[in-house]
């Protein structure tokens, strides 16, 4: 995966062999992460989970891992000088900013600033400010990208304000409306993030009209007359590095102002308020969750576990609460994923091992970025050991027109056994689905859905029910 090798780094890449990742970095690399693996700074940090851990290799371990892979390294750039080798912790799930909920850009835009200020303390910066260059635990942000971290160079500003200004300010500032979120920002961009320009020209009016967004806003416009700060400023800065250091801590302070100004409401979208569950009881509810959790208690003891339609993490949270295996909330609703927040609160469990992803099921992310493969398909990145889906194929098979053996197959490409929550023709849901749908002719029915799994599946069972129009299914023994 060209992405998870940081090919566009000349300073350093990213090596994987035998299970474990390394960082190969050029020596000025290398210094910055070794001052930063000797201070407090990096304790703190890594105690809090905000920064993966490191650790630097020995001269001669460093040497039988680049000969053992020589050929993978043939293809990176050259190194002129013999390069470090850092031996890194690892995030088992990678995600994307357009899989983000708004709360979770807003969270890896504070984290990039909180690591900048302590870096900027002990003399090290951060050369970019990538949205990328966060991952998450869960809920938890943690900054992954160790090759961004680099020696300071005296500058009142900052070289990477543009870049984060367009990956987090101007999407949270579009998200900050009642409908549109900073996932879907992020999915019109194609992974660049969103210049200033066109924010405004989205952005919510009331946004608009603060002169202090205005003024970095513009200062970040792409054009002749915005030299960079190290240009403008650099014979300044280095007459007077104290006074530099002061002004873009004041800077990068002031950003972080904006991010909190930047806070969304909460989004009204088509799910964002299904937390409710009005058309369950209480016992239902129980019910629902108890099939969930056995499911799970059966084909995995702490494996992952995908929740597709996920919406607020509340079976998610059911299943962590009950047997502690890590989930992934995954909904297309960003406003819906957004009160995930509220359903995690301060569970510092729940916090670690529920991870909202906004993906569709029927339109899954594929390959994309460079060569097709800078960022790797949602396929790719998930390998669940047990998939659950609580009344979502009533949406996809009705309202959507995907065939019930389609919507089988987009269950089954995650390669796990599958459990399913299907409302039958006589629920009230379904009925009200298809009263919208004149003259509908598709084959929505019980039959219609064992029938598909059974084309990937070799074990389907019917089990009981959740309430009186709503069964449960499941699936095990994926056919080659």
């Amino acid at each position: 995966m060209l992405g998870a090798r940081s090919y566009r780094d000349p300073q350093n890449f990213v090596l994987e062999s035998d299970g474990q990742w390394f960082r190969i970095a050029a020596p000025q690399s290398a210094r910055a992460l070794n001052i930063l693996r000797e201070s407090p700074v990096y304790t703190d940090l890594v105690a809090a989970g905000k920064l993966l851990a490191f650790d630097a290799l020995g001269g001669a371990e460093t040497a039988q891992l680049l000969e053992a892979n020589q050929a993978d390294l043939s293809r990176m750039r050259t190194q002129k000088a013999t390069p470090t080798a850092f031996r890194v912790d690892t995030i088992n799930e990678i995600t994307y900013p357009w899989e983000w909920p708004n709360f979770m850009l807003r969270e890896a835009a504070s984290l990039t600033l909180e690591l900048r200020l302590a870096l900027l303390d002990i003399g090290l910066d951060l050369k970019d400010a990538s949205a990328f260059n966060v991952q998450f635990r869960g809920i938890n942000p943690v900054f992954m990208d160790l090759g961004s971290i680099e020696l300071w160079r005296p500058n009142p500003s900052w070289g990477a304000v543009r870049q984060f200004t367009e990956h987090f300010i101007n999407p949270l500032a579009v998200g900050s409306n009642d409908t549109l979120s900073s996932a879907e920002v992020w999915d019109l961009t194609r992974g660049r993030g969103l210049r200033s320009e066109s924010a405004r020209s989205i952005m919510p009016k009331w946004l608009r009209r603060k002169p202090a967004l205005l003024v970095l806003q513009a200062s970040t416009k792409p054009n002749t007359r915005n030299k960079p700060a190290e240009v403008n400023f650099n014979a300044d800065a280095q007459a007077n590095p104290e006074l530099a250091m002061r002004a873009t801590k004041s800077l990068t302070r002031k950003l972080q102002k904006h991010v909190d100004r930047l806070s969304p409401r909460e989004h009204q979208t088509t799910w964002q308020t299904y937390g409710s569950r009005e058309h369950y009881t209480s016992e239902q509810l129980d019910t629902k969750n108890a099939f969930a959790i056995d499911f799970v208690s059966r084909v995995s003891a702490d494996g992952l576990i995908l929740d597709i339609g996920g919406n607020d993490g509340f079976t998610s949270k059911a299943i962590i609460d009950s047997l502690g295996n890590p989930m992934i909330a995954m909904d297309p609703d960003a406003g819906a994923l957004d009160m995930l927040q509220g359903i995690a609160g301060s569970d510092a469990q729940v916090l670690a091992k529920l991870l909202p992803v906004r993906a569709d099921l029927i339109n899954i992310s594929l390959g994309s970025g460079l060569l097709g493969q800078e960022f790797t398909s949602l396929t790719d990145r998930i390998k669940p050991t047990g998939v659950i889906c609580q009344a979502v194929l009533h949406h996809i098979v009705i309202t959507q027109g995907v065939p019930m053996h389609l919507a089988a197959a987009a269950l089954a490409q995650f390669g796990a056994p599958l459990h399913i929550e299907l409302p039958l023709e006589e629920d009230q849901k379904v009925k009200l689905l298809l009263s919208q749908i004149p003259d509908w002719a598709g084959d929505y029915s019980l039959a219609a859905l064992t029938d598909a799994l059974s084309v990937f599946y070799t074990d389907v069972q019917v089990l009981g029910r959740t309430s009186e129009h709503r069964q449960i299914v499941e699936a095990h023994g994926l056919r080659s």
